[in-house]
């Protein structure tokens, strides 16, 4: 809200997602998926989006942040 540039790292996301402290989502046009916490085999936490019928590399997709 005050315009400065921003940045979580990868676990505060995910604990803010889910302590319920934020909620993510891609956006492209008006076409808005969520971002939610998933769990590799290895019991590894990472972030992806909902399944949709678009590119299922929504996050991969984004630029890069500076």
């Amino acid at each position: 809200p005050d315009g400065k540039v921003w940045s979580l790292t990868l676990d505060e996301a995910i604990a803010g997602i889910e302590g319920g402290k934020w909620d993510f989502y891609t956006k492209v046009g008006n076409h808005a998926v969520d971002v939610v916490v998933a769990k590799a085999a290895s019991g590894r936490k990472y972030l992806r989006t909902t399944a949709d019928r678009d590119t299922p590399d929504n996050l991969l997709s984004l630029p890069e942040c500076r």
